[in-house]
C-alpha cells in the first residue's frame, strides 16, 4: 500500500546533523589479546576509550611483528633518553625507517597519536618501510581507504585515536599485508616527494568521532611498530579539472530555480534515498580531482547523513519534523528542513529473504577495488542472514551462470567459497545477467524480501544496453515485487548513470563503495535500511504560503521532480522508504 506525505508549510526549516559513527570490531580486539599484544592495566581494564601515545602506539606496531630490524644503527631522539621504558623499540623503529621525529630531532612519546599519523605509519609497513612515503594530508587518506585500514576507526584525521581505534587500524594493516604475501602482482604506488613524516593535517576522513584528551601514563597497553612523530604542513588539494573523467558516465544536472508561491505554490517531488553520490563524490576529493559535472546529486550528498528526527507517532509508519532558520551561505534566505522518519526493524522482526547476489566477473572487474572489494563486502552482508533467509548467485562475463540456487543463510562457508572462487575475465552480458537473476528470484520466491543485490561497475558491453532497454527490464520485475538494490565498484570505466536508472526504476537503492568501511556502513551497520522497504512510492507535497514566503527552490532532487497531479496518481512511480531510514529536503 502506498504511503503518501502531505505538508504544509507556511514558513519552513533548519539543519541539524549527528556525525556517522561506525561501531567498533570485536575481532581485531579478541585478536591482539589471544596473541597477548593487547594486555589491561592491574584490573584487567583494556581502556579501549582512551586516547594512545605515541610510544604506545609505537610498542604496539613492533609488538605484531610487522616491523624487521634493519640492522641499522639505532636512532636516538633528544626526548627519548635511554632509560624510557620504549626505547628500545623506538630506537629501531626510527632505524627501520618508520618513525622520523620532528624536525628538531624530537620525538614526544607521551603525546597522543592523531590518526593521520597513525594512517602513515600503517601505510608505510605495507610499502615496506620506505622512509619516502611521505603523504599529503589528501593522499594519505585516500591511500588509508583504498587500503581498508579505516574499517571500525571512529576518529577523524586530525583527532587522537583511541586504544581501540591503533588495534583496529592496526589489525587491518595485518590483514592486508597477508593480502600482499599471498598476491604476487600487489603493487602499491605512492608519490615519493612529500612533507614530513607524520604530523596535523586539514581534511578529515569521512568518519565520526570525537577528540580525545591526551594519556599522560605509559601505561601497560602493548603496542606495534609503525611510523610515529614528525610534523606537516597542510597541502593545498590540488586542481585537476576532469571533464571526461576516464570514460566514466554521468547523467546531467540542471539546478532547480525559484519558484513563486503566488503562481505555483506547490512543490511536489518523489523521495531519494540512495547515497552514491557522495561516496563517489569523496573518491574525487580524496584523490585530489574535482568531481565531474553530473557526478554530485545533492540529495544524495544531504540523505547521507543523519539527522535529529522525531520518531512516528501512534502506530503511523513515518515522524515527520519540520524546522525553520538562517541560510549558512546566505544570511537574508531562511533555510527549511522537512525530515521523514521510517519505523525501527528489528534483525527479529524482519521478513525472510531470498536474495540474489548477481556479480559481475567480466574483466573490467579485476582490479582490486572491484571484485576483490566486492567479494569482501559480500562477505559482510552473508554474516548478516540466518536459515530464514535464502541465497542465490548468478554472475555474467562473457555469458551467464547460476553459481548458487536457493542456499539457505546459515551455509554461510558454502556461499563463501563460492564467491571467493570468482576470478574476473571476458565481456559483459550485462542484460543477459539481470534477466537471469530474476528468473532465479521468481523460482525461490519467498513471502518477505524478494530483492537482488547487483554489484558491478555497470559497464555493459554485450547484448543490450541501453539505459531504456535496462529500465523497461527492472520496471516489469517491480511489479511483481522483486526490487533491486544496486553496488557500484571501481574507477575508469563507471556508468553512474546506468546504475542510477536500475535502482530507481527497479524500486531499489543504489550506493557507491570505494572501501569496506564503506560497504560496513550498508551491508551491516544500516543492513534493514538497505534491503526491507515499508513503504513504496512516497511522494511529498509542500505548500508554501504567498502571504509569508515571496519565493522558495527545493535544493536538489532535479531527477525527482513531479508534477502537482501525479501527487495522488497511483500509477506514478515514486522512491521507497526502507526500516529506520531517513529522508531529508531542504
Amino acid at each position: 500500500m502506498k504511503k503518501w506525505i502531505s505538508l504544509l508549510l507556511g514558513t519552513a526549516l533548519a539543519l541539524q546533523c549527528t556525525a556517522f559513527a561506525a561501531p567498533g570490531a570485536d575481532p581485531a580486539v579478541e585478536r591482539f589479546q589471544e596473541q597477548g599484544i593487547l594486555v589491561g592495566d592491574e584490573t584487567g581494564d583494556l581502556r579501549l576509550d582512551q586516547p594512545i601515545t605515541r610510544a604506545e602506539f609505537s610498542r604496539l606496531v613492533w609488538e605484531t611483528g610487522l616491523v624487521q630490524e634493519s640492522g641499522e644503527q639505532e636512532k636516538t631522539f633528544t626526548d627519548v633518553s635511554a632509560s624510557h621504558w620504549g626505547y628500545a623499540f623506538i630506537s629501531r623503529m626510527a632505524a627501520s625507517g618508520l618513525l622520523c621525529g620532528d624536525p628538531e630531532g624530537t620525538f614526544r612519546p607521551e603525546d597522543s597519536i592523531t590518526l593521520l599519523e597513525a594512517e602513515r605509519i600503517g601505510l608505510r609497513i605495507l610499502n615496506n618501510g620506505d622512509p619516502m612515503l611521505n603523504l599529503s594530508v589528501v593522499d594519505c587518506a585516500a591511500r588509508a581507504i583504498d587500503s581498508n585500514l579505516l574499517l571500525n576507526v571512529t576518529a577523524l584525521q586530525e583527532e587522537a585515536i583511541t586504544r581501540k581505534d591503533a588495534v583496529c587500524l592496526l589489525y587491518q594493516v595485518m590483514e592486508e599485508k597477508k593480502e600482499q604475501e599471498i598476491s604476487d602482482d600487489f603493487v602499491f604506488s605512492a608519490p615519493l616527494a612529500g612533507y614530513g613524516a607524520a604530523g596535523g593535517g586539514g581534511v578529515n576522513s569521512y568518519s565520526g568521532g570525537m577528540t580525545m584528551e591526551t594519556s599522560e601514563d605509559g601505561g601497560s597497553f602493548s603496542a606495534s611498530s609503525a611510523v610515529v612523530g614528525g610534523c606537516c604542513a597542510p597541502v593545498p588539494m590540488p586542481y585537476v579539472p576532469v571533464e571526461e573523467p576516464f570514460g566514466e558516465d554521468y547523467a546531467s544536472v540542471e539546478e532547480g530555480g525559484f519558484h513563486s508561491p503566488s503562481l505555483s505554490p506547490l512543490s511536489t517531488f518523489s523521495i531519494d534515498t540512495d547515497t552514491a553520490s557522495y561516496s563517489n563524490m569523496r573518491r574525487f576529493l580524496l584523490s585530489g580531482q574535482i568531481p565531474p559535472k553530473g557526478s554530485a546529486r545533492i540529495e544524495e550528498l544531504i540523505n547521507y547523513f543523519d539527522y535529529e528526527t522525531l520518531p512516528p507517532q501512534d502506530g503511523t509508519p513515518f515522524g515527520v519534523t519540520t524546522e525553520v532558520g538562517e541560510c549558512p551561505w546566505n544570511r537574508e534566505h531562511l533555510l527549511a528542513r522537512i525530515s521523514i522518519q521510517g519505523e525501527e526493524l528489528s534483525r527479529q522482526q524482519r521478513q525472510p529473504q531470498n536474495l540474489v547476489f548477481l556479480i559481475d566477473v567480466s574483466g573490467s572487474m579485476y582490479s582490486k577495488n572491484k571484485l576483490p572489494l566486492v567479494k569482501k563486502s559480500m562477505d559482510l552482508l552473508l554474516e548478516q542472514l540466518d536459515e530464514r533467509d535464502s541465497v542465490s548467485l548468478v554472475t555474467y562475463a562473457s555469458g551467464t551462470r547460476v553459481v548458487l540456487e536457493g542456499v539457505s543463510g546459515d551455509q554461510k562457508e558454502v556461499i563463501r567459497q563460492a564467491i571467493q572462487n570468482l576470478v574476473a575475465g571476458g565481456g559483459t552480458a550485462g542484460a543477459d545477467g539481470l534477466a537471469l537473476a530474476y528468473r532465479q528470484a521468481e523460482a525461490n520466491r519467498k513471502e518477505g524480501n524478494n530483492r537482488i543485490i547487483l554489484c558491478t561497475d555497470g559497464d555493459f558491453n554485450i547484448g543490450p544496453s541501453s539505459n531504456t532497454e535496462m529500465k523497461e527490464l527492472v520496471t516489469r520485475y517491480r511489479e511483481q515485487n522483486i526490487f533491486i538494490s544496486v553496488l557500484g565498484f571501481g574507477i575508469g570505466n563507471y556508468k553512474d548513470s546506468r546504475l542510477e536508472i536500475l535502482a530507481d526504476n527497479g524500486n531499489g537503492n543504489y550506493y557507491y563503495i570505494d572501501n569496506l568501511k564503506e560497504a560496513k556502513k550498508v551491508l551491516a551497520d544500516e543492513m534493514t535500511q538497505t534491503l526491507y522497504t515499508i513503504a513504496r512510492d512516497v511522494k511529498i507535497q509542500t505548500e508554501f504560503n504567498p502571504q509569508t514566503v515571496s519565493q522558495y527552490r527545493l535544493v536538489g532532487y532535479e531527477n525527482r521532480m513531479l508534477q502537482a497531479e501525479d501527487f495522488e496518481n497511483d500509477q506514478k512511480d515514486a522512491g521507497e522508504l526502507g526500516a529506520g531510514s531517513s529522508v531529508t529536503a531542504l
